[in-house]
């Protein structure tokens, strides 16, 4: 019986999320991974991805559902996970739950006028596991790293796999080359049974004209490698207890500052 990913989390793991974290600041993925420190607050665009998601899928999901109606989803869904969490960062000063939902009307909007329904879809969030192998020395990771794929549909007689993001702006060619998530997803695709499955992004953005960017990414072997050496680094690093911070950008948006610097 496949788990899902709420289930998959409840037992020793890692994801591309965690190695991210630690790339960006060993800091943060000290108090975030092991220590497990509860966040000081949540940012608005993980409310708002987690409330995007939910609707694309009923728009994957469910036939002939009315425009209207996915409107209506995506406002009471974000509505409803602003409200409930007890501390929310918006990410712009002049952002606010009233703006915010204004422009998730606007996105949704575009990407129904610019994204045709696909002919079919296989399967949404679904759930994986992989147990990565060293590519120099065949060692299993400790742990295997889980995720999800958004989406798998048939498009022009074809698989594909459906990143669906939202962002503050369009991605640069260097997200999409060296993205690590769309790597996973490759692996992932080929052990679920969608050997050849095409990937594509689709990030809609957040500006005040809102815009769909779909790119169909390519990843090889090398790829992959690179991806296991990475999981393994970081796992290494980790037990090795290096966590030293890393100051920047991230330090201003980060819900461990408070118990990073005290």
């Amino acid at each position: 019986m496949n788990l899902s990913l709420l289930e998959l989390r409840k037992k020793p793991h890692t994801s591309v999320s965690a190695i991210k974290t630690f790339l960006t600041c060993p800091r943060r993925y000290f108090l975030q991974y092991q220590l497990r420190i509860q966040p000081a607050f949540r940012a608005a665009a993980l409310v708002f991805g987690s409330a995007w998601h939910e609707t694309l899928g009923v728009w994957l999901l469910q036939e002939e559902v009315p425009h209207e109606q996915l409107r209506e989803h995506l406002r009471d869904g974000l509505v409803r996970r602003l409200r409930e969490e007890n501390d929310v960062l918006f990410d712009d000063e002049d952002v606010t739950e009233e703006t915010l939902v204004d422009t998730a009307a606007r996105m949704l909007d575009v990407f129904l006028a610019k994204v045709p329904r696909p002919e079919k879809t296989l399967a949404d969030e679904m759930a994986f596991t992989l147990d990565l192998a060293h590519p120099g020395t065949g060692e299993v990771l400790a742990v295997p790293l889980i995720g999800a794929l958004d989406a798998v549909v048939i498009e022009g007689g074809r698989s594909a796999v459906w990143e669906l993001k939202s962002g503050r702006k369009k991605w640069s060619a260097d997200q999409f080359e060296f993205d690590l998530q769309a790597t996973a997803y490759g692996i992932a695709a080929r052990q679920g049974g969608y050997d050849g499955a095409s990937l594509d992004f689709l990030v809609t953005t957040k500006t005040a004209k809102p815009d769909v960017q779909r790119e169909t990414v390519h990843r090889h072997r090398g790829d992959e490698d690179e991806l296991a050496e990475t999981a393994f680094g970081v796992l290494r690093a980790a037990k090795a207890g290096i966590d030293v911070p890393n100051r920047g950008w991230q330090c201003r948006v980060c819900p461990f500052a408070g118990a990073c610097r005290p």
